[in-house]
């Protein structure tokens, strides 16, 4: 029987070495120095990214303690840069944050970033509850939540847009100012925040937000709150400078709109000029047109009932207003906290 041999099927003069093909026919070349091509483009990508990630687990840490004497400082437990081919993102089992400057420290679970390589300047994050957050003198929040993400546009100038939606979040607050907890949650919420020249726009929806005194029933029907406003001159918040509890002080601004539907026809519209002063007292000028004026009155008489009187008072002031009809639209001013109608003095502002 006759050997078999591959040449017999193969002719000789098939078989080309990748020497033969650079030296060979233009499209053999073509070929050889595009994989050649393929082949360096890949490997320096490669290196690029594993330099990148090495270099963020090894520099964060070193900027995190560079900060601490300034009065910052932060943890991000059991690091790692995660994402190759085309994403990179920083990932921690758990997050913690202090800030002594404003006696603020925060802790939150697992967090996981991620941008794409070929956009960096957007990003993307998801952060694990539960979260604890202090504030001086002797405010607490604790929260929960199913969900919470964000997104983030950033410039070389910093971050110009941002972005927050959460599902199902839970909590409470203490504070000395209160003798119980307040217990607050929601079945869903975005926070959007970017920069208007000097200025920062902000849009707020929550649906569904329930507050109750600590293990007690509920002040109202869960309710749907929107906001939309600007606060002059402020974008720089969204570079994280001048954060603190009492930022709003000193600062003035526009509320387009501000709208509260508390369902069965109640329903509220809020919009007009502000301005908040160095103790955190509002003023304003401000649009109110009110819906369903009896179902505020009951609803309002069962959450305060040590209050019907005033609130009797101003409904039937309100429907005054409005000629005897259920719905309004009147001026309300505030002035350094208290809230006027009609230069009857109907409520008054906790400070900001």
């Amino acid at each position: 029987m006759e050997k078999w041999h591959p040449t017999q099927q193969i002719g000789v003069g098939e078989i080309m070495t990748a020497t033969e093909v650079a030296n060979g026919s233009p499209a053999g070349r073509k070929f050889f120095w595009l994989a050649v091509g393929i082949v360096l483009v890949t490997g320096l990508y490669s290196g690029g990214w594993f330099l990148a990630a090495d270099q963020i687990e090894k520099r964060l840490p070193g900027y995190l303690d560079e900060n601490r004497a300034s009065g910052l400082s932060g943890e991000c437990a059991d690091m790692e840069v995660r994402g190759f081919p085309f994403r990179i993102g920083l990932f921690c089992d758990k997050v913690r944050l202090d800030d002594r400057r404003h006696g603020a420290s925060a802790s939150f679970g697992a967090l996981r970033t991620a941008a794409q390589v070929y956009q960096p300047g957007r990003a993307v994050i998801e952060l694990d509850g539960p979260a604890e957050i202090r504030f001086s003198p002797g405010v607490s929040i604790s929260a929960d939540w199913t969900l919470m993400h964000a997104s983030l546009k950033a410039t070389l100038s910093g971050v110009d847009r941002t972005s927050l939606a959460y599902d199902n979040l839970t909590g409470t607050v203490r504070s000395p100012l209160i003798d119980r907890a307040l217990g607050f949650g929601a079945n869903h919420g975005e926070l959007h925040l970017r920069q208007n020249g000097e200025d920062l726009d902000a849009a707020i929806n929550v649906e569904k937000l329930d507050l109750r005194l600590e293990d007690g029933p509920s002040f109202a029907p869960p309710a749907n709150i929107a906001a939309d406003l600007t606060i002059t001159g402020t974008a720089e918040w969204l570079q994280g400078s001048a954060l603190s509890p009492h930022m709003l002080r000193g600062t003035k601004g526009e509320l387009r709109q501000v709208t509260l539907d508390m369902g069965d026809g109640m329903s509220a519209r809020l919009s007009g000029p502000f301005s908040v002063n160095g103790q955190g007292l509002v003023s304003g000028e401000f649009s109110l047109m009110l819906n369903s004026i009896s179902a505020w009155r009951e609803n309002l008489v069962k959450a305060v009932p040590e209050e019907t009187d005033l609130i009797n008072n101003v409904a039937n002031m309100l429907a005054a207003l409005a000629g005897g009809k259920d719905e309004a639209t009147v001026k309300l001013n505030v002035r350094d906290g208290t809230a006027f109608l009609a230069f009857v003095p109907i409520g008054v502002l906790p400070p900001l």
